[in-house]
C-alpha cells in the first residue's frame, strides 16, 4: 500500500473482507499511518548549552532519524510518533509493524537496535527523553521487542523497506489509551559500538509507516 501514499495523508483505513482467500468469515481493518515528522527526531548525548539538557534534532530539519553511536562514542537515540486515534480502544490486533528506509549503515556491520514504546505526552520532545530508561512513577513502564538487526544490504539500492513487528507494542499503546503509538529506537545497550543507522524521514515515498492489522 505503500505505492499509493502521497504528501500530506493522514492515515489510511481499509477493509479487507476476509472471505477473499478462505478467511474465518471475519472483517479485518487495516490500519496505516505515516509518523508525525513534526515530532519524529533523535537526540544526541551531546548537552546542548542553551538547554542543559541532550541535543535535539528534528527530522523536520534534517529529513531522517538517527540511532546508534558514531565514531566518536556519541550516541544518537531515535523517536517516532504515529497517531493512531482512529484506531478503537478495544481493537483486537492482530499484527502490527513499521516500515523504515535506510539511508546509511556507515560503519559497515549490523547494527542490534532496542525498539520500546514510550509515551512523551504531550507529543513534544524534550531533552531528558535521552534517558528515559527508569520513568517517573507518573509514566507508564518502557516496553520494548526483542532487538532488531539492520544491515549494511539494508542501504543498497534500491533499497527495500525494512519492516519491524510491534504488534505486542501496539497492543499496549492502545491499552494505556495513548493518542500516538510512540518509539524510542537505540543501539543495544549491550554493544558498546560504534554502530548506527541513519532512517529516512522525509518525502512521503520513504517516510517511516505504521501497518496496523486488527479487527
Amino acid at each position: 500500500m505503500r505505492r499509493f501514499l502521497v504528501p500530506g495523508l493522514v492515515g489510511v483505513l481499509v477493509l479487507i473482507l476476509a472471505g477473499c482467500g478462505g478467511g474465518s468469515g471475519t472483517d479485518l481493518t487495516v490500519f496505516e499511518q505515516l509518523s508525525d515528522q513534526a515530532v519524529d527526531a533523535h537526540i544526541s548525548a551531546v548537552i546542548d548549552p542553551g538547554t542543559g539538557e541532550p541535543t535535539i534534532f528534528p527530522a523536520t530539519a534534517t529529513g531522517s532519524v538517527r540511532v546508534g553511536v558514531d565514531g566518536a562514542g556519541i550516541e544518537y537515540r531515535g523517536f517516532l510518533d504515529f497517531p493512531i486515534t482512529a484506531i478503537p480502544a478495544t481493537a483486537d490486533v492482530r499484527l502490527a509493524y513499521i516500515e523504515v528506509f535506510v539511508g546509511s549503515v556507515p560503519f559497515g556491520a549490523a547494527v542490534p537496535v532496542l525498539v520500546e514504546l514510550v509515551d512523551f505526552q504531550p507529543p513534544v520532545l524534550i531533552g531528558s527523553d535521552f534517558f528515559r530508561t527508569a520513568p517517573a512513577p507518573f509514566l507508564p513502564p518502557v516496553l520494548a521487542r526483542p532487538i532488531f538487526d539492520f544491515f549494511p544490504s539494508d542501504a543498497v539500492p534500491p533499497r527495500p523497506a525494512v519492516r519491524i513487528e510491534v504488534t505486542t507494542l501496539v497492543q499496549r499503546a492502545l491499552q494505556r489509551l495513548q493518542p500516538d503509538f510512540q518509539l524510542r529506537l537505540l543501539l543495544d545497550p549491550a554493544v558498546p559500538g560504534p554502530g548506527i543507522v541513519q532512517l529516512d524521514d522525509g518525502a512521503a515515498a520513504t517516510a517511516p509507516l505504521l501497518h496496523v492489522e486488527y479487527l
